[in-house]
């Protein structure tokens, strides 16, 4: 009888873990989806312009502009780790402390961004495409780096919601945002309703538009009395400095990786395909990356899930539950990466011709569309791990195995094998991003699986311990010491 009552408390734990990830997971999956279809409809919208050089334009621009932007966004999403652990810690306040240090961080990361403003043209002239490209990629970016501080922030306080876990939040400022992106941007573009035709231009003011009032809308809803009674957010907006210390100690390793990584992708997509196999690969290369943000992005989502899941069961002291919550994610986040695997390889000449038809451009796509097909699985797996990672703490290692991996296999890799084997075209390249995404799934699931993430304390200080400490009952306090 004892053992049927616990296997039936088992099977109600498993099931109550598994609603539990997936009440977090579907409004984050949700709210990464729209900034993929923002930068989808973008996408198609500008295919729509007649010939193709904004179509060849549109991702290497964007590139070039998250080369500013991501680190500050890599930097201040680690609020969500403090508010998670915070949260299961029972220091509500503490939430809103780290959230408003992101924002402040955010003010930093857009002025930046105007100072850097005049690299732009010398960036984009280095990457050495077609004129007729390069002035369509410098319309695009003198508008959009306005979106910079924005969007950090936006980053910021959206973590805090998914740390504190109310994610729905979050999704609906996104779809929000969606919607004012697609009408500012489908008017701009092609000048409807009495307002200047602008082409490639109206995508960017579209963004930048969308993102403010992104912005606007979660920090007026954390200053909401609902929040406000629960983490005092309108009491707490003032820089804390050992606060600021603490998220810029824990998220400059990600800031720096979300750098390295962006930067990578944009020499991949840039000059590792574009410069050395031309237009036409470029073109190639950018209908395929959008089939990948409809695979990953969702899958980040349910990495966010993963980070406030993981940095919740920490916070209160129940590092075996992460775990299982992980497992959950990755089951997950591996299941829909199969069903895509096999309509990426199936349907892959359709796939690509959907966006342009042309001969030479639909068989360099489907040959694009085998590598993704292969590696989808192991993106899932890094995603997932890596979220996990960063929930408990532990970002500097996983931040430095993305630095050295994606230079040393993607660029070197993807290098050697278009200037070696200059035949294959771009599929040499995207061979070595096969290679990188394989060998990076395979290495965070063993660091996650070695369990050193369990020795960390993000809060660091023993001032802290023992303040925590001093909140326990006592026979809490004896666990502890035990």
């Amino acid at each position: 009888m004892t053992i049927q009552i616990n296997v039936e408390a088992e099977k109600i734990r498993r099931r109550q873990e598994l609603r539990g990830v997936l009440a977090m997971s579907i409004p984050m999956v949700v709210t990464t989806c729209t900034r993929m279809v923002m930068d989808l409809t973008d996408y198609v919208m500008i295919s729509w312009i007649p010939g193709s050089d904004a179509q060849a334009a549109i991702l290497p621009a964007q590139l070039v502009l998250w080369s500013f932007i991501v680190i500050g966004m890599g930097l201040v999403s680690i609020v969500s780790t403090f508010a998670s652990q915070a949260l299961g810690r029972g220091e509500h306040a503490e939430c809103s402390i780290y959230a408003w240090q992101g924002v402040y961080i955010s003010l930093v990361f857009g002025l930046l961004g105007f100072a850097m403003a005049p690299m732009l043209s010398w960036v984009i002239v280095a990457v050495g495409h077609e004129q007729a490209v390069q002035v369509l990629e410098l319309e695009y970016c003198r508008v959009a780096i306005w979106s910079i501080g924005p969007t950090v922030a936006a980053t910021a306080l959206s973590a805090f919601f998914n740390g504190v876990h109310h994610p729905k939040v979050t999704m609906w400022t996104a779809i929000e945002g969606i919607a004012v992106n697609v009408a500012v941007s489908y008017a701009l573009i092609f000048g409807l309703w009495g307002l200047p035709e602008m082409g490639i231009a109206g995508a960017a003011f579209g963004t930048v538009v969308a993102t403010c009032y992104r912005c606007l809308r979660l920090g007026a809803t954390m200053c909401r009395q609902k929040f406000d009674d629960e983490f005092q957010a309108r009491s707490h907006w003032r820089i804390n400095w050992s606060k600021l210390a603490n998220l810029l100690r824990l998220g400059w390793p990600q800031g720096c990786q979300w750098l390295s990584d962006v930067v990578v992708w944009m020499l991949f997509v840039n000059v590792l395909v574009g410069r050395m196999f031309g237009t036409e690969h470029l073109i190639a290369t950018g209908i395929a990356w959008q089939y990948l943000r409809v695979s990953f992005m969702p899958v980040m989502g349910i990495g966010m899930a993963v980070t406030s899941l993981v940095g919740k069961s920490i916070g209160q002291g129940d590092p075996q539950r992460a775990i299982r919550q992980v497992r959950l994610a990755v089951l997950l986040g591996g299941a829909y990466m199969v069903v895509l695997s096999l309509i990426y390889f199936v349907f892959r000449r359709e796939l690509i011709g959907w966006f342009n038809d042309s001969p030479e451009i639909v068989a360099i796509g489907a040959s694009l569309m085998i590598c993704a097909a292969v590696f989808q699985v192991f993106d899932a797996m890094g995603i997932v791990y890596v979220s996990a990672l960063r929930g408990a703490g532990d970002t500097f290692w996983s931040s430095a195995l993305n630095v050295v991996c994606h230079w040393l296999i993607l660029i070197g890799g993807g290098l050697v094998m278009a200037r070696f084997f200059p035949q294959f075209g771009s599929i040499g390249p995207w061979s070595a991003a096969t290679s990188l995404l394989v060998v990076l799934g395979i290495l965070l699931w063993r660091r996650w699986h070695q369990r050193g993430w369990m020795d960390i304390d993000i809060f660091k200080s023993k001032k802290a311990k023992l303040e925590h400490s001093s909140r326990l009952p006592e026979h809490d306090l004896i666990a502890s010491e035990v």
